[in-house]
């Protein structure tokens, strides 16, 4: 298996030779390696092409010029210059936790920005500040509204971590399952479940390649569409993103016009509300009443949110991280187009 640091080493090397900068290489790639770690490959290393086909075909500003368009003692409004959604993040991030400090609570909403990636990485860096973090984006158009026939929505994930030991984090997408795993059903010719899909007239499908002329369904009917849609609002709209179907397609790619997606991130100071001590000794309560609560059978043991991905984490960091076949074979290939040593790939 391959160390963690040698595989932030070689992502950070691969990054600046695809000719974005040293300091945006390590946080793009750290926040791709940190999803794999967790057990999110969708969101790891695996992605790392799309990025930078992205950036070769000009669809992605690899050296953006952040810009501050408005700015209040608890606010801040970004334009990502159509760079790295985790580049404009950490910028966001940085100036809220600041702004936190002194207002309790502080908002940023990101324009102009691309792909956001793993959005537990976002409110981890948060959390580990000692704030509460919140965050959500919109994404593509994959998902029909509740009743709808057409994709007008992204699943439109979002997250939230609490400071703890170890950290509470919950993020989720908001569509029933992710269309990649359609197109896969598809290419394998097998049928998707009931309850994923509709078809182009809006009926319930298991044929994946009509699923794929429609739309993906979102999680729990009309809660989860009403999430998303409230999503699009704070993401899309009220940033001055792009929104609905005026967004991009990430997956499959588009190259014809910059993806316009639209973040917000939340910072909330604990010591605001009550002395964090207290605080602390009130969620150690709620923890404990979950994980002691009585157990369903066959079960061995209740999880809070993050915790199962915490164990992953950090078993990779003392053993190493083993990562998919197809991902290794992705990070040979880039390394021969980059004239780079690939050597730790084959531990």
């Amino acid at each position: 298996m391959t160390s963690v640091k040698q595989l932030v080493d070689l992502t950070e090397q691969i990054i600046k030779k695809a000719g974005f900068t040293e300091n945006d290489a390590y946080i793009i790639a750290d926040s791709l390696i940190q999803a794999d770690l967790n057990g999110v490959s969708t969101h790891g290393l695996a992605r790392l092409n799309l990025y930078i086909e992205r950036a070769e075909n000009n669809a992605l500003n690899k050296t953006p010029e952040l810009k501050i368009l408005n700015e209040t003692p608890s606010t801040v409004l970004i334009d990502a210059d159509n760079g790295m959604g985790i580049v404009a993040a950490k910028k966001a991030m940085d100036m809220i936790i600041e702004k936190a400090k002194n207002t309790g609570i502080a908002l940023a909403s990101i324009r102009n920005s691309n792909h956001l990636g793993a959005l537990a990485y976002v409110t981890n860096y948060i959390q580990e500040q000692g704030f509460i973090g919140y965050a959500c984006t919109n994404t593509s158009p994959i998902m029909a509204p509740f009743g709808g026939s057409s994709p007008i929505l992204g699943n439109n994930p979002f997250s939230v971590a609490i400071p703890y030991e170890p950290p509470i984090i919950f993020d989720t997408a908001l569509s029933v399952t992710a269309r990649g795993n359609i197109i896969l059903a598809d290419r394998e010719g097998k049928p998707i479940p009931e309850g994923w899909a509709v078809n182009d007239k809006g009926q319930a499908t298991t044929n994946a390649k009509e699923a794929l002329l429609g739309a993906v369904l979102p999680m729990a009917l009309h809660k989860g569409y009403g999430m998303a849609f409230m999503v699009e609002v704070l993401a899309g709209v009220l940033t001055g993103a792009q929104y609905g179907i005026n967004l991009g397609s990430f997956v499959p790619p588009d190259y014809s016009k910059p993806l316009g997606f639209g973040h917000v991130i939340m910072a909330i100071n604990i010591e605001s509300f009550m002395d964090k001590t207290e605080f602390e000794t009130r969620l150690n309560d709620l923890v404990k009443m979950v994980k002691e609560s009585p157990k369903a059978e066959g079960v061995n043991e209740i999880f809070v949110p993050g915790e199962i991905e915490y164990r992953r984490n950090a078993k990779a960091q003392a053993e190493g991280v083993n990562l998919k076949v197809s991902t290794v074979q992705l990070l040979k290939e880039l390394c021969q187009k980059y004239n780079l040593e690939g050597d730790i790939l084959n531990a």
